[in-house]
């Protein structure tokens, strides 16, 4: 799996209009392929701080979206960003959830 990450401080007056535009990305990707989810947040500290969060299947389906007009429309709305963005890629190999500190907890008894 490979995670999309992007951490972006916007200027307060335009806030609404930058989630806007990040939210019209969002549907198309339902219908592409090795999709997995999108999600959309804003900092609980700072409300002009927005994170925007995709998971891809493969390499190379999120290489498929970077070459695609979704990616060059993220990135015009990066430009308009307050601040430098941060975006990051990882590539995920292992996911974990309760079960895992359940078990942990358990083995430390």
């Amino acid at each position: 799996m490979v995670q999309v990450t992007l951490a972006m401080v916007v200027y307060p007056r335009r806030r609404e209009e930058m989630i806007h535009a990040l939210r019209s990305l969002m549907l198309p990707l339902l219908a592409a392929p090795g999709f997995i989810s999108c999600r959309l947040f804003r900092d609980a500290d700072n409300p002009n701080t927005i994170f925007y969060v995709e998971e891809w299947h493969s390499q190379g389906d999120l290489e498929l979206q970077i070459r695609s007009t979704h990616y060059s429309r993220l990135l015009s709305i990066m430009e308009e960003a307050a601040e430098p963005p941060e975006l990051r890629l990882n590539w995920v190999t292992e996911v974990r959830g309760l079960e895992y500190v359940e078990a942990a907890r358990v083995c430390d008894r």
